[in-house]
């Protein structure tokens, strides 16, 4: 079984076996653990920067760089949350609702809404630069407006097209959250369709 091991396991690096001689001695000695040791040629698990696009309530975007750990911290989120996000996995069609944050993976569309902003995974693909251009106008459009009937007869059961009335198809009164998940279904409708055209 040994043997075994030994072969399907690769080898240890010298630093690696350095390093548990000299931590066992360090802690008797009193010296740092790691005192001398080179270990910028170590890299740790999960600690990669990916690029985000970030759009607020306003609808200004900007692209940041975050590791997987902030973007826990920064939304609230366990692990396996943003796993759903990872463009490596493919996972079915998911919308999480989590206590500060929504989680989106719909097709093309991978991202996070929280009440201030969207957190898109940074991507080159057609239909998620229309979904930020998208959501940007909505938000653009819309800011400072709130929605008030004009009176008793015009309300939402009477008016039976909505959209052509206000102009707009997801009303102002909605909040953030609720427009730019709407923007994503819309859009992940749209690749739908035309991946239906085409075949």
């Amino acid at each position: 079984m040994a043997d075994l091991k030994e072969r399907l396991l690769p080898l240890k690096p010298q630093s690696a076996i350095n390093l548990r001689g000299t931590t066992s001695q360090a802690s008797a000695s009193g010296r740092q653990p790691f005192q001398g040791l080179d270990l910028s040629g170590l890299k740790k698990r999960g600690q990669g920067l990916r690029s985000w696009i970030r759009v607020d309530t306003s609808g200004n975007s900007q692209v940041i760089e975050v590791d997987k750990f902030t973007m826990m911290r920064r939304c609230d989120l366990p692990a396996r949350d943003l796993r759903l996000l990872d463009p490596l996995f493919v996972y079915p069609s998911t919308i999480l609702g989590r206590e500060k944050a929504i989680v989106v993976n719909l097709e093309q569309i991978r991202c996070i809404i929280t009440a201030d902003e969207v957190l898109l995974l940074n991507s080159l693909d057609s239909y998620v630069l229309q979904y930020v251009v998208e959501l940007q106008r909505r938000l653009t459009s819309g800011v400072g407006e709130v929605w008030q009937p004009e009176g008793p007869e015009l309300n939402r059961r009477s008016c039976s097209n909505f959209d052509n009335v206000y102009g707009s198809p997801s009303p102002d009164y909605l909040p953030f959250e609720f427009r730019a998940l709407e923007v994503a279904l819309e859009s992940a409708c749209t690749f739908l369709d035309s991946q239906v055209r085409v075949n």
